[in-house]
């Protein structure tokens, strides 16, 4: 049998859910009714509906006669299923199929939109909370604190000659007018080492600038 039943997890507090051969039969009867109408030698079986017999479900099941009857009788007398027999058969309805079943329902509807506000969260940039870690850390710390810390950070990247290094903290560290921030702190994004190799490239002298020609020495 192909596709899938939706059972919403507030079956937990489901007042026959540890019952167990209540519960099993329930869960049973769900995957077994049918999911569109059916005939069955000329009944109609609507979605929802389900024709079997008592001994069948015994045996699908593994439980008695007995068993079967009595959590039968539990779930029609408390408003869950309608049993009408015959003497041909069992025909059992369950009752709101529709209200969790169907793909339209409140159940599904809420399960898709949680669904859909994870992904959303899950799309929102990261560097909002971040951002605010980061300033609430630099909240605690003195303007002149945070500097030494920029500076100890940008020298450790020794690869670099001093000279660039030098030029590239004193722009950073510049600070504004309240003397409350420096100016890489205004940046969402920084990254020292990235920042430096682009500074580097735009330190270097214009290899397509015209070089002087040299003066020609001549004794006289």
């Amino acid at each position: 049998m192909a596709g899938f039943a939706i059972i919403h997890r507030n079956i937990l507090e489901w007042e026959w859910y540890q019952h167990p051969s209540v519960s099993r039969l329930y869960f049973h009867l769900i995957l077994k009714v049918n999911y569109t109408d059916k005939k069955w030698q000329g009944i109609l079986v609507s979605r929802g509906q389900l024709i079997t017999s008592y001994n069948h479900l015994a045996i699908e099941l593994s439980l008695s006669f007995q068993m079967i009857r009595t959590a039968l009788q539990k779930l029609q007398d408390s408003g869950y299923i309608k049993v009408s027999s015959t003497n041909r058969y069992t025909l059992i309805t369950l009752h709101n199929y529709d209200k969790f079943q169907s793909s339209t329902s409140e159940f599904n509807k809420q399960s898709k939109s949680q669904k859909t506000n994870k992904k959303t969260s899950k799309n929102i940039p990261i560097t909002t909370t971040e951002q605010s870690n980061k300033e609430n850390k630099n909240n605690n710390k003195t303007i002149e604190d945070r500097r030494l810390e920029f500076k100890n950070e940008v020298f450790a990247h020794s690869q670099f000659i001093p000279k660039v290094l030098e030029s590239f903290f004193n722009y950073w560290s510049e600070l504004n007018g309240d003397k409350t921030k420096m100016r890489k702190e205004a940046d969402t994004f920084f990254e020292v080492d990235k920042r430096l190799k682009k500074w580097t490239e735009n330190e270097r002298p214009n290899k397509s600038a015209v070089k002087p020609k040299p003066k020609l020495l001549t004794n006289r």
